[in-house]
């Protein structure tokens, strides 16, 4: 009988040690995906950022264009970086506003950005057109959507097991 008792206990202790574990395992998915989400929104603000200071590149639309991801489009605008490491700083002034956009749409997007630091990341950029009446296919004033998307981190059981998920930040950039 006492045997009995014993197989009892352990294969309770078992199911709670089982339900911890499930527990714990949700607990990571979930911290995932909330730093995904943390990482998502600090690149759409930091392109919202990049935007507000090249207006000029905003009006011209240049941040409309995808970004292109190989390594070989960033080498004619790399001196658009402007770091502490620089010696000098006046190469900065020579960037044009579509290179400083080019340039801005390369970091946030690809490379050390969301390419690398999201699952299946992808950023968008689209205009909702405030003067249709033109011919600008994004007239000053009108609010751009930011939109970043990634795979979410799924439980096995799901039987989708690639969620994408994405935030969408709207900004209307100033006149330059």
């Amino acid at each position: 009988m006492t045997l009995v008792e014993v197989l009892i206990a352990a294969v309770i202790v078992a199911v709670g040690l089982l339900g911890i574990a499930s527990l714990q395992i949700n607990a990571l998915q979930g911290s995932t995906n909330a730093d995904y989400r943390t990482r998502a929104i600090d690149f759409a603000t930091s392109l919202s950022d990049r935007m507000q200071a090249n207006l000029i590149g905003v009006a011209d639309n240049e941040y409309l264009i995808q970004p292109s991801c190989d390594m070989g489009s960033l080498s004619a605008v790399s001196a658009c970086a402007m770091t502490p490491q620089m010696g000098d700083a006046a190469s900065v002034a020579n960037c044009s506003p579509r290179q400083m956009a080019s340039y801005d749409l390369h970091q946030i997007g690809c490379g050390p950005g969301i390419q690398n630091s999201l699952p299946g990341g992808r950023l968008q950029i689209d205009c909702v057109d405030a003067d249709t009446s033109d011919a600008d296919p994004c007239s000053e004033l009108s609010p751009m959507l930011i939109t970043i998307s990634w795979l979410q981190q799924g439980r096995v059981t799901d039987a989708v097991a690639e969620d994408v998920e994405a935030i969408k930040m709207t900004v209307i950039p100033g006149e330059p």
